[in-house]
């Protein structure tokens, strides 16, 4: 996403995109934006696990935290 932003100071914070990676420029210097969650994404492992957590969600298959907290009490976690 490329954007351009004037900050009250006259600053100016613009984003773009170089070598298929985020940068944004700062009042003439330049920032990688470092983005955690493209690295999990790609992790086949983290990625398989995600996928069978959202299936989970959808079929109905989560606890509460109330009812985690009642389960870890009795012993069963």
């Amino acid at each position: 996403m490329n954007f351009s932003l004037k900050a009250p100071d006259g600053t100016v914070i613009e984003s773009y995109e170089k070598n298929h990676k985020e940068f944004i420029r700062i009042a003439g210097l330049e920032y990688e934006i470092y983005n955690p969650v493209d690295e999990l994404d790609s992790d086949p492992e983290i990625r398989q696990m995600i996928e069978a957590s959202e299936k989970d969600i959808k079929q109905g298959k989560f606890y509460s935290t109330d009812e985690l907290i009642e389960m870890a009490k009795r012993g069963e976690l």
